[in-house]
């Protein structure tokens, strides 16, 4: 419910995966474009002769021609169709990789309509939709051999569980309006019989939100998305994250229009912190019980939690465990998220499911284009990655921020 699902879509046809669904797409859709020429060819020579008699022997060998060349472009259409529910099944069924390009590209509706325009096309095909400023090359990758059958493991990258533990709801505007509990004073007491009742209070306050992009974009050379299609499917993998590592640095720190982060003034509660970092925190989850709203997250920077796991007892040995045990982080029974987006020596404690809520106008969209500048000329492809989306706090009261530390005056 909660999840933020990467979803990666590409527009147009760049069947560079190595399956061989993709493979046979593309040879394919070459066989049609060469029967689409001839019949092209057959309709101009015989025009003239086609208009001015119908019944000549000459003229119905010809129209027999065409209608071979039209049953033969019908057929591949079909084969081509077929071609493409294998891929989507593929996917579907886990035996084509859906994060590869083929992958992407079977499942994108888009190749539906590549395929209705095969049979008008004329001339050169143009491929719709890769941005990170240098230009990733064969080239310039040093290593012998093939590198297309180079073992490329996925990175071992942070999973951003921030960002997944936010409540994101697909929106289809690009303002949102939303209301803030601001105040609340709950009065209810017990009440004598005929007496008046006690009268309590929510305050809301209107806020908005725009929807901005997220976005960037690196080029690569064609031959490295032809010779090397596991790289390029790292490469794709890459940009989704790196929009996605910028999404969570927002909803910390974010002070913008679109991004409302959880530590920027107003969105929390304060409190004065202790002369270290766990009785802090302690002090921060007694503050969000004070107002009923019960905390389940702190989130610190990484080097922050590492202090914490290195604390010693008087006698030397680890308060968090055995440094050769897997200890879950956790303090105070709250989970401890890491995020390296998270100043030094800051915190944030609270409830992200009732503080919390993320706007989703666009998500995850990952582009390759041919068509990018000079790209054609250059043989070269641009990948772009974006993502529209909004972020905003509705509850302040439900989150506690502040120094982990209390460094005192300085001298």
């Amino acid at each position: 419910m909660r999840k933020l699902h990467p979803t990666t879509k590409a527009v147009g046809i760049m069947t560079r995966d190595s399956s061989g669904a993709t493979k046979a797409y593309d040879e394919f859709a070459a066989k049609l474009q060469a029967r689409m020429a001839k019949l092209d060819g057959l309709v101009e020579k015989y025009k003239k002769t086609l208009e001015e008699n119908k019944d000549d022997p000459e003229t119905r060998s010809a129209i027999e021609k065409m209608t071979n060349a039209a049953n033969e472009i019908t057929e591949l259409s079909e084969r081509l169709t077929d071609i493409e529910q294998q891929m989507i099944k593929g996917v579907e069924e886990n035996t084509l990789d859906g994060d590869s390009i083929g992958g992407v590209l079977s499942r994108n509706d888009d190749l539906r309509k590549q395929m209705s325009a095969l049979a008008n096309a004329r001339g050169a095909m143009q491929i719709d939709g890769v941005s990170v400023r240098n230009t990733v090359s064969v080239g310039g990758i040093a290593t012998q051999g093939d590198i297309g059958n180079t073992n490329i493991q996925a990175a071992n990258a942070d999973p951003l569980t921030l960002v997944n533990m936010i409540d994101w709801v697909p929106i289809t505007t690009s303002l949102v309006e939303y209301v803030r509990e601001s105040a609340t004073s709950f009065m209810a007491d017990i009440v004598a019989e005929g007496a008046l009742k006690p009268e309590s209070s929510l305050t809301f306050g209107p806020a908005s939100l725009k929807v901005d992009v997220v976005a960037h974009w690196l080029r690569v050379t064609n031959q490295l998305l032809s010779d090397a299609p596991a790289l390029a499917a790292y490469i794709e993998g890459r940009m989704a994250y790196g929009v996605r590592l910028k999404i969570e640095y927002l909803i910390i720190n974010g002070e913008t229009d679109s991004f409302d982060g959880l530590l920027k003034a107003g969105n929390s509660l304060t409190i004065t912190s202790a002369d270290n970092a766990i009785d802090t925190i302690s002090t921060a989850k007694a503050e969000a019980y004070k107002n009923f709203l019960p905390p389940e997250t702190v989130i610190i920077n990484p080097q922050d939690w590492a202090e914490i796991e290195q604390s010693k007892g008087t006698d030397g040995h680890y308060l968090f465990g055995s440094p050769g045990a897997a200890v879950q982080p956790v303090l105070w029974g709250l989970k401890v998220v890491q995020s390296p987006s998270m100043p030094v020596g800051k915190f944030w404690a609270g409830n992200l499911t009732m503080a919390t809520t993320g706007y989703i106008r666009e998500d995850m969209d990952v582009q390759l284009s041919t068509e990018d500048g000079d790209n054609f000329r250059k043989n070269l492809v641009t990948i772009r990655a974006e993502m529209r989306a909004a972020f905003g706090v509705v509850m302040p009261d439900a989150a506690v921020t502040g120094d982990l530390v209390n460094v005192g005056p300085s001298e």
